[in-house]
C-alpha cells in the first residue's frame, strides 16, 4: 500500500469529493437546462408549424377553396426566414406549391447557414433534411397535405445558441472556481490538521530517544487535537519526572545498599584479620546491618506487590476509629518516651477495606509523626464520614516539610532531609507504601505542611 502524509491524504480526499460534487451538480444542471430548453424549442417549433398550417387553411377558405399563389409565395418567403420551407399537395397528390430551381437552392443554403450556427449547441446532420407532414383541413374536410423541410432544430436562433454556449462556459468557470476554492480550502484544512499532528509525531520520536523536556504548544482550535497535545505533553512531563526518579532511585538504592555492605565488609575483614576480637556486640552490629538490608529489600518488594495487585485486597468490614485507637496503643512506649499527646477525634466509621493494609498506612503515618515531632508535641487523628467516603486526617505540630518537597514525598526513597532521615532510621519508602495502599482502595491522599509548624495528611477512601 502506497503511504502518504496526512496532509496529502486529506487534500486528495477533499479534492476528489469536491470534484465529484461539483462535477455532478454541473452535469445535472447542464442536463436539466438542455432538456427543458429543448422542450421549449420543440414546443415553439411545433407552434410555428401549426401557425403556418392554420394560415394556409384560412387562405383556402377565404379564397373560396381556390389557391392564391401570390399569398403562398409570400408565406413561403416567411417560412424561409424562419429556416424552413414547405410544399403543398392536394388530395389527389398533385403538387400545388413547391420551391424549384434557384429559390430551392437559396432556401437550402440559408437552412445550412442556420444549422451551422446551432450545430455546436445541438447535434445537426447537415446532409439530412427533416420532413414533417400535416393535413390541411377546411370545414372539417381534408383538402390537401403540407410538407415542411428543415435541417435540425430550426427554432433555435443564433441568440439561443449563444445562450447555451454562454451557460456552458459559465458552468465551466463556476466549476473551475469552486475547484480552486476547494483546493485552497483543502490545503488550509490539511495544514491545520497535519502540522500539529506532525509535531505530535516528532515529539513522540523524541520521547523514544529519551528527550522528555520538549513540549508542544497548543496551536489549533480543534478540541480533539488540543486534547491529544495536552495528553502528550502530560506524558512527556510524567516521563521526565519518572526519568528523574529513576536516576534518584538508582543513586538512593546504591547508597542504601552501599552503607550497610561497607560496614559489614569492614567489620568482617577486621575480625578475619584479627584486628577486632569476635564479640557478641560486634556480631550484633553486623546482624543489625543485615537486618537493615533485609528490611529495605522487603519494603521494595512490598511496594511492588501492592502496586501490581490492586485487585487482590482482602476486604472486610471494620471500624476505622477503633483501628486508629489500636495503632496508637501499639506505639504507647515511643509516645511516652517523647512525652507526646496523641488523640483520636471524630466518629465511628464502618469501612469495607483491607484491614491489614489500612493498619500499615496508619502505622507508617503515626511512626513518621512521632519521629519528626519534638518532645511534648501533639498528634491528632480525626475520623469522619464525608459524602460516601471515609475521611482520615492525621495532624502533628512537628518540624514540617518544605513546600517544594511536598510533591515528591510519596516517591520511593525520597526523603525531605536525607541525612536527618537516615539518622532517624528512615529509608524513604514508608510514604510510597502508604500511597500505594490508598490508591489500591481507589482513595486519595494529600499532604499540607508549614515548615516548623507541622504537617497534615488527609486520606479519603470510599466506604
Amino acid at each position: 500500500m502506497k503511504k502518504r502524509t496526512i496532509r496529502t491524504q486529506l487534500t486528495v480526499s477533499f479534492l476528489v469529493i469536491a470534484t465529484l460534487i461539483i462535477g455532478s451538480l454541473s452535469l445535472i444542471t447542464l442536463g436539466l437546462t438542455n432538456n427543458h430548453f429543448s422542450k421549449y424549442v420543440n414546443e415553439r417549433q411545433e407552434d410555428l408549424l401549426n401557425q403556418f398550417v392554420t394560415t394556409i387553411d384560412l387562405l383556402w377558405t377565404n379564397n373560396n377553396e381556390n389557391w392564391n399563389f401570390e399569398e403562398l409565395s409570400s408565406l413561403s418567403d416567411k417560412a424561409i426566414e424562419s429556416n424552413f420551407y414547405f410544399s403543398i399537395e392536394d388530395k389527389q397528390q398533385n403538387t400545388i406549391w413547391d420551391l424549384q430551381g434557384k429559390k430551392l437552392e437559396s432556401a437550402q443554403i440559408k437552412l445550412k447557414e442556420n444549422a451551422l450556427k446551432v450545430s455546436e449547441t445541438k447535434s445537426v446532420e447537415l446532409d439530412k433534411t427533416i420532413t414533417v407532414t400535416k393535413d390541411l383541413i377546411s370545414n372539417d374536410k381534408v383538402f390537401g397535405v403540407i410538407t415542411f423541410y428543415y435541417l435540425g432544430p430550426f427554432a433555435y436562433t443564433e441568440h439561443d445558441a449563444m445562450f447555451i454556449s454562454s451557460m456552458k462556459q459559465s458552468l465551466m468557470y463556476v466549476a473551475f472556481t469552486a475547484f480552486l476554492v476547494s483546493f485552497i480550502f483543502a490545503s488550509w484544512i490539511s495544514k491545520r490538521l497535519g502540522l500539529p499532528l506532525k509535531h505530535v509525531s516528532d515529539l513522540t520520536h523524541q520521547l523514544t530517544r529519551g528527550e522528555y523536556s520538549l513540549k508542544i504548544p497548543q496551536e489549533t482550535s480543534i478540541i480533539e487535537i488540543n486534547s491529544l497535545i495536552d495528553s502528550l505533553n502530560d506524558l512527556s512531563s510524567q516521563l521526565e519526572k519518572q526519568a528523574g526518579l529513576r536516576k534518584r532511585l538508582t543513586t538512593d538504592i546504591s547508597h542504601e545498599l552501599r552503607t550497610p555492605l561497607a560496614t559489614l565488609k569492614g567489620n568482617i575483614e577486621a575480625m578475619i584479620d584479627g584486628v577486632w576480637e569476635l564479640t557478641p556486640d560486634r556480631l550484633q552490629s553486623c546482624y543489625d546491618e543485615v537486618d537493615r538490608l533485609t528490611r529495605l529489600i522487603k519494603n521494595i518488594e512490598l511496594v511492588n506487590k501492592i502496586e501490581t495487585n490492586y485487585d487482590n485486597l482482602e476486604k472486610t468490614n471494620f471500624d476505622l476509629y477503633q483501628l486508629c485507637e489500636s495503632v496508637i496503643d501499639n506505639f504507647a512506649s515511643k509516645i511516652e518516651e517523647k512525652a507526646l499527646t496523641v488523640n483520636v477525634h471524630g466518629e465511628k466509621v464502618n469501612l469495607f477495606a483491607d484491614k491489614d493494609k489500612i493498619n500499615q498506612v496508619l502505622t507508617n503515618l503515626l511512626s513518621n509523626a512521632i519521629k519528626f515531632t519534638q518532645r511534648e508535641g501533639k498528634i491528632t487523628f480525626t475520623v469522619k464520614k464525608e459524602n460516601k467516603n471515609a475521611l482520615l486526617i492525621i495532624e502533628d505540630n512537628g518540624i514540617g516539610i518544605e513546600i517544594d518537597q511536598l510533591t515528591h514525598i510519596f516517591d520511593r526513597f525520597y526523603m525531605a532531609d536525607p541525612s536527618r532521615s537516615r539518622n532517624l532510621g528512615g529509608q524513604g519508602i514508608g510514604l510510597a507504601i502508604v500511597k500505594s495502599v490508598v490508591e489500591a482502595h481507589n482513595g486519595t491522599i494529600e499532604a499540607k505542611s508549614n515548615l516548623g509548624l507541622g504537617t497534615i495528611f488527609t486520606i479519603s477512601i470510599p466506604l
